[in-house]
């Protein structure tokens, strides 16, 4: 069983709590390299010690690359208490990332994840890259490419769990701007571009190997491009250049098909991939490759990935009235996410102001195709699911705030959710853990709140775009609105989709919607929206379809 699970509790006294650090980083520290067996039972109990340090979080943490997000922010007593052995405890860790069995590098790995991720002046990521351990790390994803073409091939799926555990570590490293600039000076992107396991993914029986493979690549990707900004054009022609190499991978994650179902592990890959894509759509105008070849390649890789993109809007669907399970909330909330990016990406796909790359058709009167009608039902779908999440988020912070005017049941029902065992606590711990839940719940509902705006605002600007596209420049070129000329045969056939866009669009945006869109984005429900450009947006698609 490969589950550690670690069940909330009440936290111990700070003190016996670096007591027990201590002795059980002294415990490592003699511990000979080849008690491989005992290193592992201290590791995994050093881990639970720091998991008790933090403030009370009950996820459940599974053995690999997840280890680590279990954990929050371990706090600075503990985090010096790690620091005041030096330079001896650091490589005795690094060490048994490198060179330790199995189970002791994977939870090698996980410390350094966590502690990494808790250390502000980065004390630790110096050792790593001045001693060369993180370029070791690096480079060794080739040997672990090997290991893991051999293991899938038989039933060993420690390769899979160490390489998991890696990136998970080394994209912990990449949330910061200094460590993403260091691993991507180690050239951790073509590191990640060789990975030909990612081309002999296993067969279906086996989709989760598959999830284990993908996600970490590709979210270790998202948290460097993300730490080093868009300016940084290096890092975006190199992982435009991963996209092209693992493009067949990718296609075939986006791929949809009719009435095909998805697991949650599905969703989560498909998730960070479309995130990865949008973010490179954004800034693919600032790469001015020489190479000919390559922004050809890249060209017919983004023309091929954006219909895949495009006809998720048609088979994925806006989540409707709230989710209840725990399960159910989750894939919700990633199925928004997802919506949200594709949209994000097909923003950056029309281009900038001064030339325009319709992406959508001026059809209004049929829902198939890729045309403004589906842009239109998107938008009218989110605002009434976002209707709903608005009322859920504020009776959760009604319930949260009246705790304890719930029912006994309501309370125990919630608190199971922090602390499985509600039986054995008082009426004090029942309400203080239902209230937490109803604050996890409320605070699920305001990133969704938030994305829903972020998801209306991208709809209304495309919306503006295309309709001052049609109306506008391709009804009357000589106008001088930036955009991409069409063919003067493809023109006169889209002439009469043009005036039936300019007759119906009124039917379709109605004076009752484009306020509802307003208020909508106006109301102090999530403390996250903001309302001024999606007014704006507003008013001028009204002066476009009353010019």
């Amino acid at each position: 069983n490969t589950d550690i699970v670690l069940e909330g509790a009440d936290p111990l006294p700070p003190g016996l709590l670096q007591t027990m650090t201590r002795n059980l980083v002294e415990a490592i520290i003699q511990c000979g390299g080849n008690m491989q067996q005992a290193r592992a039972h201290l590791y995994a109990a050093l881990l639970h010690c720091l998991k008790m340090s933090v403030s009370n979080d009950t996820t459940d943490v599974k053995l690999g690359g997840a280890i680590a997000q279990g954990y929050q922010i371990v706090d600075s007593d503990s985090l010096a208490v790690l620091c005041s052995y030096g330079d001896i405890f650091i490589e005795s860790l690094c060490k048994d990332a490198s060179k330790g069995h199995g189970v002791t590098k994977i939870l090698a790995f996980s410390l350094l994840s966590i502690i990494l991720g808790a250390d502000t002046y980065q004390n630790w990521l110096k050792h790593l890259n001045s001693k060369g351990y993180l370029k070791h790390f690096i480079e060794s994803i080739n040997t672990d490419n090997q290991n893991l073409l051999m293991g899938l091939s038989s039933d060993n799926i420690k390769p899979l769990f160490i390489y998991e555990a890696k990136l998970a570590f080394l994209a912990q490293i990449a949330q910061t701007e200094a460590g993403a600039t260091t691993l991507l000076e180690a050239g951790i992107i073509p590191r990640l571009s060789e990975l030909t396991i990612l081309h002999q993914l296993p067969v279906s029986s086996e989709l989760y190997k598959q999830h284990l493979l993908v996600q970490p690549v590709f979210t270790l990707l998202t948290s460097l491009l993300t730490s080093l900004g868009s300016k940084h054009v290096v890092a975006n022609r190199q992982a435009s250049h991963l996209v092209c190499v693992h493009s067949e991978l990718i296609a075939s994650i986006v791929k949809s098909s009719p009435g095909e179902e998805r697991s949650k592990q599905d969703y989560q890959d498909l998730c960070v991939v479309t995130s990865l894509l949008a973010w490179l759509r954004a800034h693919q105008h600032d790469l001015h490759d020489e190479d000919v070849a390559v922004s050809i390649q890249l060209q017919s890789t983004s023309t091929q990935l954006q219909r895949h993109l495009i006809n998720l809007l048609h088979s994925l669907q806006l989540p409707g009235k709230c989710a209840s399970a725990d399960t159910d909330l989750e894939v919700q909330t990633i199925k928004l996410q997802i919506i949200t990016n594709v949209v994000t990406y097909c923003v950056s796909a029309m281009g900038n102001s001064n030339v325009i790359h319709a992406v959508f058709s001026p059809e209004l009167g049929t829902k198939k195709g890729n045309n403004l009608n589906l842009l239109i039902g998107l938008l009218q779908k989110g605002l009434e699911a976002s209707s709903h999440h608005s009322d859920a988020y504020s009776q959760l912070i009604h319930k949260a705030l009246h705790v304890n005017q719930l029912s006994t049941e309501e309370q125990r029902e919630l608190a199971s959710c922090i602390a499985p065992d509600t039986d054995k606590c008082s009426a004090v711990q029942r309400a203080k853990y239902a209230e937490l839940r109803l604050e996890q719940l409320a605070d699920t509902k305001d990133k969704e709140l938030s994305l829903y705006t972020q998801l209306i605002e991208n709809l209304v600007y495309l919306l503006w775009r295309h309709v001052q596209y049609y109306t506008v420049y391709c009804k009357d070129p000589t106008e001088g609105v930036g955009g991409e000329p069409l063919p003067k045969k493809l023109l006169s056939a889209n002439q009469d989709y043009i005036k039936n866009l300019t007759r119906e669009l009124p039917l379709h945006l109605t004076d009752p919607l484009l306020k509802k869109i307003v208020d909508f984005c106006s109301s102090k429900s999530s403390a996250s929206m903001t309302s001024s450009f999606t007014s704006a947006l507003v008013r001028r698609v009204r002066k476009l379809m009353t010019a």
